[in-house]
This record gives structure tokens, sequence and C-alpha cells, in this order.
């Protein structure tokens, strides 16, 4: 099984998709890449020379930011824009209020219940904790 950017490619499908697994590389620019390095857009995996292998790796390396350092990048500046308290779009770092279903008997009548939910920068912490 060949591997560019420490992802593996599966060996039966055409070249420029297998690209597409690469974390950061999309189907044009993939197809851009599997071009420029010589190879056709039919030829599977499995039928790719090896030194055509090694040209795309350094092709990407040396023109792409993909893969681990993409998402340390992206990571950074989640990071960095939850340092600074930024907003960007609407409720980022303010929460959100909303209102509750019908009012339960049991509250005075015209009474609002106004409960907040997470922000975004909440959610992203939240994800950000898990993935490591």
């Amino acid at each position: 099984m060949v591997q560019i950017a420490r992802t593996p490619l599966s060996n039966n499908v055409a070249f420029h998709i297998a690209l597409r697994k690469i974390f950061g590389l999309g189907s044009t620019t993939s197809l851009q890449i599997s071009e420029t390095c010589g190879i056709s857009a039919e030829l599977k995996v499995r039928d790719v020379k090896e030194p055509y292998i090694h040209k795309v790796a350094q092709y990407i390396q040396d023109n792409y930011t993909v893969g681990d350092q993409l998402r340390r990048e992206v990571r950074q500046n989640i990071l960095r824009l939850m340092d600074i308290n930024a907003t960007e779009g609407p409720g980022m770092t303010k929460p959100c209020l909303f209102l509750d279903a019908p009012t339960p008997t049991h509250r005075q009548p015209g009474s609002l219940n106004i409960t907040s939910c997470w922000t975004q920068a909440d959610r992203l912490q939240d994800i950000l904790m898990t993935a490591q």
C-alpha cells in the first residue's frame, strides 16, 4: 500500500482520486498534481511506478500544506482566535439565547424561560480537546 503525507492510498482506485484522501487536497488539486507529475488520469495507484510516487510526494511537500501540518495550523488558528475572543460570525463568543417551547402550567403565565446554549467557541474547544 502506497503512503503519501502519512496517508495510505487505496490500490484499486485512480491515482488522482486516491490523492483526495490526503487532508487538504481536493479534486481539482489532486488532478493538477497528477497531471503535473506526469501520471495519467486513468492510471490506478497499483500501476504507478515508485519513482512517480516519490515525485508526487516531493511535489506535494514542496508546494502544499497538507495532512498533520495543516491540521496543526488550523488548530493553532482556532486557539489563537479563541484567546483573543474574536467574533467571526454571529454567536462566536456570545451565548445564544432561545425561548423554551410552550410555557408549562407550573409557571406564571407570560413568564419566559430563557436558556443559554453552548457558544461556538465552547463547541470548538470541546472538539479540540477530544481530538487530542
